[in-house]
């Protein structure tokens, strides 16, 4: 495995453990989040879409704008990690 995928799936991992974080701070939501959890599964919204981007920007210093904050773009808990990790690529900061 290259230094790229290895570096790629830190990041993902990182930015998972981000999300499940912020998650399970919410009473409603199921104890064993994963990659595959989709949004629409554990009711996830806006608002919860909101704190995790919040975080998001706190811990890495990527920021976002309320235009991105349609939860209803992402297929499942994986595809926002994706995107996590892209944005902070493009603002060129490193997750690890």
């Amino acid at each position: 495995m290259t230094d790229s995928a290895n570096t790629q799936q830190v990041d993902r991992r990182l930015a998972l453990e981000l999300i499940t974080t912020v998650l399970a701070e919410r009473p409603h939501l199921p104890d064993q989040l994963s990659e595959t959890t989709t949004l629409d599964e554990i009711g996830m919204d806006s608002l919860d879409l909101i704190v995790v981007f919040s975080r998001f920007e706190e811990q890495w210093g990527v920021p976002y704008s309320e235009e991105e904050t349609d939860w209803t773009v992402f297929e499942n808990l994986g595809h926002l990690a994706d995107t996590l990790v892209a944005r902070a690529r493009t603002a060129g900061r490193d997750l690890r």
